[in-house]
């Protein structure tokens, strides 16, 4: 059984053809998607953008294409992050109720409503807008699993950041820092402030300093590259 709020038959959003630049996107009315067991809609209010939406968008590199498509994605509605209004709950969903203001992933966040696994959201926090939440949800979680579960990061710890000023290098900054580890960035010169406000103790400029080479000695290095 699914209890929902009255939502229309089709809806606006960015629908991608095909691999490439963003010439393949088009806005579109399409059909509203309805939730099925498990699942919820979001009427959607942001919608996060990060590299990893390029990456799909652009079908590069090409490993990424067995993943969501070979020639064009199966997902047509581009888009990760979201944050919105449930508007609809599919069946054995007991952890989230219509209206409930929540963030999180759901495929084709682009759009007016989007679908998501109800394991996939959460409720947003007070003081936090829609338009905040929806730029945590894939970095925050990809800082916090490398932070958290790969890194094992604990007080006392000397943690190396590179990467320290973008979307996945700040909440791993911001993660380190709050379990009591001391954090060292790596970034440009003009994002040190930036970074040390994150909670970094300092922030080494990666233009001058080769970070291979430096005689300091960390617990953990968190590379945004993609090695930990």
């Amino acid at each position: 059984m699914t209890t929902s709020t009255t939502t229309p038959p089709t809806m606006t959003a960015v629908v991608q053809q095909g691999y490439g630049s963003t010439d393949v996107l088009r806005v579109e009315r399409i059909s509203t998607p309805e939730p099925a067991e498990g699942q919820v809609l979001v009427r959607v209010h942001a919608a996060g953008l990060d590299r990893g939406v390029w990456h799909i968008m652009a079908g590069l590199p090409y490993i990424v294409r067995p993943m969501f498509g070979m020639t064009s994605p199966r997902q047509p509605v581009l888009g990760v992050d979201v944050a919105g209004v449930v508007v609809s709950l599919g069946a054995d969903v007991t952890d989230l109720a219509v209206g409930d203001a929540v963030f999180g992933t759901a495929d084709g966040s682009f759009a007016e409503y989007a679908v998501a696994d109800a394991g996939k959201l959460a409720r947003i926090p007070a003081g936090i807008g829609f338009d905040e939440a929806a730029a945590i949800p894939v970095s925050g979680l990809t800082a916090l699993e490398a932070v958290r579960e790969h890194g094992l990061v604990e007080p006392g710890h000397r943690v190396l950041v590179i990467g320290a000023s973008g979307g996945v290098g700040g909440y791993a900054v911001q993660i380190a820092a709050a379990l009591g580890a001391e954090v060292v960035g790596v970034a440009s010169a003009a994002k040190a402030d930036f970074v040390r406000s994150l909670g970094a103790v300092r922030c080494l400029d990666y233009a001058t300093s080769d970070v291979t080479a430096l005689p300091e000695r960390y617990d953990v290095v968190i590379d945004i590259n993609g090695r930990l």
